[in-house]
C-alpha cells in the first residue's frame, strides 16, 4: 500500500527490526504497516483508499 508520511515516524516490525520514515516521503509498505502508521496519524494513504479498521 502506498502512503505519504506526514511526520517523522518509526514503526517496530519485530523486537529486533524497525523502520524509520521521514516526513514528506512517499513509500510503499505492507498493508499492516500502512494501517498502523495511518492509525497513529503520521501517514495518509495515497490514492484515496483508506485502510479497513483493525479487526478485534
Amino acid at each position: 500500500m502506498k502512503i505519504r508520511i506526514l511526520q517523522d515516524a518509526d514503526h517496530r516490525i519485530s523486537s529486533a527490526l524497525s523502520q524509520s520514515f521521514k516526513a514528506g516521503s512517499e513509500v510503499s509498505v505492507p498493508r499492516a504497516t500502512a494501517e498502523a502508521l495511518v492509525a497513529r496519524d503520521v501517514a495518509e494513504v495515497i490514492g484515496g483508499k483508506k485502510p479497513a479498521p483493525a479487526k478485534e
